[in-house]
């Protein structure tokens, strides 16, 4: 057997068993903070779960499509145009719903709730996976820096008008990370990360100017109650947790089955099992990337780079927050895979799948299988 397909083989297995363990212990704690937060939130818990339930089932299938299509897809001209329209189209559409809270973020289908803003991480990256494999040869700056970063900003902007400021800046860094990872150019890319550079200080000396009072204040206030809500049940906790399902001081946390899940983790299962979470996604985004780099295919590593990148991104964010520590605002970001939120769970099993599909497709696997 080809020694790279040995590694590889070995790898997606283990990958596969990171990936089962941690859709297991997020049906668990959505289970418990589900029911947890019925007590100070009016909300269904039973069907809340359904719902999850019918999300991760749609998810998987959404994935397994993923795996099998992603390579013709990620190929195909027409397909990644078409997507990527699609993308911005839905955007445009979701601004004329119904608002919620004094948002327009969710369309709904059935009894679902999706927010196209989801779309982007898997989108965004797909497009410019595409689109760098087809300029590679290319060290023009206008063609590899400004027309991306041009095309790419029509889709944020929609996300900043919802108006959904931490989706917008998650999606920036998503397309920013995956330009990074793009470019080959020397020149072109010290250019690019002087660009980035002077764009990001802009944008902060003009934040005034650009953003609402409201959103200055979420990022430069903690809320303190919800906070400190985390921080009381996961020092309850201990080190070793309250044990599963138990624990009194999650049933006080506001948002505990979504922003705050952190704090029923930490309450059950202590601060060892936080360290465990945290963990299980180190690896999911570490082996992703490491599988991505065997193939040496660059829209492969493009693309899976990206993705391991914003699902690690928004598990530190996710845990800052819950952790509650001081200078984290209150964004609404969720935990893949774990804290409650149908799109999230739907889109981030259809980019995983995405990814080992490229995975699968473009390394000695296909290859040695066809052989034999």
């Amino acid at each position: 057997m080809n020694p790279q397909r040995m590694v590889i083989k070995r790898n997606l297995i283990f990958y596969l068993i990171i990936l089962g363990i941690t859709l297991f212990v997020g049906v668990l704690f959505i289970y418990s903070s589900l029911f947890a937060i019925s007590d100070i939130k009016e909300i269904n818990p039973e069907q809340k779960f359904q719902t999850y339930i019918i999300a991760l089932i749609l998810g998987f299938l959404g994935a397994i499509t993923a795996f099998m299509l992603s390579d013709t897809f990620t190929k195909s001209k027409h397909i990644m145009i078409a997507l990527f329209t699609f993308l911005n189209l839905i955007l445009v559409i979701v601004l004329f719903t119904q608002p919620i809270a004094d948002v327009k973020r969710w369309i709904n289908i059935g009894p679902f709730q999706f927010q196209p803003s989801e779309l982007a991480k898997l989108i965004i990256p797909a497009f410019l996976a595409f689109y760098y494999t087809q300029i590679q040869n290319k060290k023009n700056l206008l063609i590899n820096v400004i027309f991306p970063i041009l095309v790419c900003g029509i889709s944020i902007f929609l996300v900043f008008l919802e108006p959904d400021l931490s989706s917008a800046i998650i999606i920036t860094m998503v397309t920013l990370i995956t330009m990074f990872l793009g470019i080959r150019d020397k020149k072109v890319m010290l250019f690019f990360v002087v660009f980035t550079l002077v764009i990001v200080s802009a944008l902060f000396t003009f934040q005034d100017n650009l953003l609402q009072t409201y959103q200055i204040s979420r990022f430069t206030n903690s809320d303190d109650f919800q906070s400190q809500r985390s921080r009381d049940a996961i020092a309850n906790g201990g080190l070793i947790g309250t044990g599963p399902f138990a624990g009194e001081f999650k049933y006080y946390v506001p948002e505990s089955y979504s922003d705050f899940i952190i704090s029923v983790i930490g309450e059950e299962w202590g601060k060892f099992g936080i360290v465990m979470v945290v963990t299980l996604f180190f690896f999911l985004s570490h082996e992703l990337v490491y599988l991505a780099y065997l193939t040496r295919d660059h829209a492969t590593f493009i693309f899976c780079g990206a993705t391991a990148s914003w699902i690690f991104i928004q598990v530190v964010i996710n845990t800052l927050v819950g952790l509650g520590v001081p200078w984290m605002p209150v964004t609404g970001v969720t935990l893949p895979l774990v804290s409650y939120g149908n799109s999230s769970m739907i889109v981030t099993l259809i980019s995983i799948g995405w990814g080992l599909g490229l995975i699968y497709h473009n390394s000695e696997l296909t290859r040695s299988d066809e052989e034999e």
